[in-house]
């Protein structure tokens, strides 16, 4: 259990002779010994005798008590932890977490340094400062920083969710070091509308008039169609050696680690995809030397549109196009598709593809159990 508790000690300044200001004794079930913060700037007449010297008292009573509320939130929940006695920024919690998270995926990575980023801004236009103990992040700090997402700036939705989601995850990392007593984000507080974006697959009637489709971008058009037809991410494809790509007793395996999940893909090779890999080079060759950027995918859209399929598609359709093949066209049970996609769970899978899942019940029945 907390407590904190205000002390009044006599000031020894000449300028405040016959005055005490205020300390607070702060004690936890677990701490060797307890805290005591000075307030000097929070004092007391000794004798109060005249309106002047009450009426401060009276101000400054509130004063402490505030202080001391403040106190009790600051150090909520450290009973609960370790004791530490290195206190952590919240600019140095949120450049460890960057250092945390650097052998996963480099969207990953990019999103927190781009919180960062976004947390320096909001920290400048607020008031806040950075350097501050990151256990001042309170509620009401959560409460600003979601309305300077949504209100202040013109971030799109999805990103003004991505953000504080990523501060959550920061606080909870901090919380789980001891290095935060009292995350704001375990409490009910309100979480910024989260745009659902459509996800936007192509039939296999589209697939086919893009193989028809003439472009001058070749491994951009290869690239696609072979994610169509495996399912891999963008990163994952555009990463991909002829290493990933093995052969045993005379046929191709995908043979690749995700970036993003960390989970392993191994599967034989269909002539479907193989059809578009180029001619096999040494292992460390990357197969398709391209980034799915901005421009590239503006390209990719203008193809699309050439070949009569009037779609806003990016690289990321193409995996989505696997799952609507597998799942609708072919009745694929959900938990292969995961594997098939790299998910670590079957849940992933069912969220996000779950409605696009035809399995036919009577079937599947009479598989099992007969007539």
């Amino acid at each position: 259990m907390i407590t904190v508790t205000l002390e009044k000690l006599k000031s020894k300044s000449t300028k405040k002779k016959g005055m005490k200001y205020a300390r607070f004794y702060i004690k936890s079930s677990n701490w060797t010994k307890p805290k005591r913060p000075s307030y000097k700037d929070i004092t007391f007449y000794n004798r109060a005798d005249t309106d002047d010297k009450k009426k401060h008292n009276k101000h400054n009573e509130a004063l402490a008590e505030a202080k001391r509320r403040e106190l009790a939130e600051h150090y909520a929940g450290a009973q609960f932890q370790n004791e530490t006695s290195d206190n952590i920024t919240l600019l140095a919690q949120l450049e460890e977490i960057i250092e945390l998270k650097r052998d996963k995926a480099r969207a990953t990575i990019g999103g927190y340094n781009n919180l960062l980023t976004a947390m320096k801004r909001f920290c400048g236009e607020k008031g806040f400062n950075i350097r501050m103990d990151i256990n001042r992040c309170n509620i009401e700090f959560v409460d600003q920083w979601r309305l300077w997402l949504t209100t202040d700036n013109t971030y799109a939705q999805s990103t003004a969710f991505k953000y504080f989601t990523l501060l959550g995850t920061v606080f909870k990392t901090a919380k789980r070091y001891g290095k935060m007593f009292s995350n704001p984000y375990d409490g009910d507080i309100d979480y910024p509308k989260n745009e659902k974006i459509e996800k936007v697959f192509l039939t296999p009637e589209e697939v086919l008039k893009l193989k028809k489709t003439y472009t001058k971008h070749d491994v951009m058009k290869n690239a696609f169609l072979f994610m169509c037809y495996t399912g891999l991410r963008q990163g994952d494809c555009t990463n991909l050696t002829w290493a990933d790509l093995p052969m045993a007793n005379g046929e191709m395996k995908l043979n690749v680690r995700t970036q993003k999940a960390k989970t392993n893909i191994f599967f034989k090779i269909r002539e479907a995809a193989e059809q578009f890999l180029p001619k096999r080079m040494g292992d460390t060759d990357i197969i398709f030397p391209i980034k799915f950027s901005n421009p590239v995918n503006k390209n990719l859209r203008n193809w699309a549109l050439r070949a009569g399929v009037d779609k806003h598609i990016t690289a990321h359709s193409a995996r989505h196009t696997f799952a609507y093949f597998m799942l609708s066209e072919k009745n694929t049970p959900l938990y292969t598709v995961s594997k098939l996609l790299g998910h670590t769970n079957a849940r992933t899978t069912e969220d996000e593809y779950g409605h696009l899942s035809n399995e036919n019940i009577e079937e599947a029945m009479s598989k099992a159990f007969g007539k």
